[in-house]
């Protein structure tokens, strides 16, 4: 979320959760293909990085406080009892 492109272990997680393909980042299991990413990362087109670390920012925003409270609230709002 600070303008950097994420590279995470594609497990889990950052799978599902984190990291859609190389739209916002990149997933990775062995040494090798950690070094890749790195690499890719720092000979790519600066706009072409941009792109893909605004990509990471907005898609992280999902996990923001202000997000969780929203979904929260709008989760459990139908259990709540109604004001008469």
């Amino acid at each position: 979320a600070a303008g950097a492109v994420p590279i995470a272990h594609n497990s889990a997680g950052p799978k599902e959760d984190i990291v859609l393909g190389e739209a916002n980042g990149f997933l990775a299991t062995t040494l090798s293909e950690f070094s890749n990413a790195i690499v890719q990362l720092l000979v790519m087109d600066q706009r072409e990085r941009l792109k893909i670390a605004g990509a990471a920012r907005r898609h992280a925003a999902r996990f923001s406080g202000a997000s969780f409270k929203q979904s929260f609230t709008a989760a459990i709002s139908p259990l709540l009892p109604r004001a008469p």
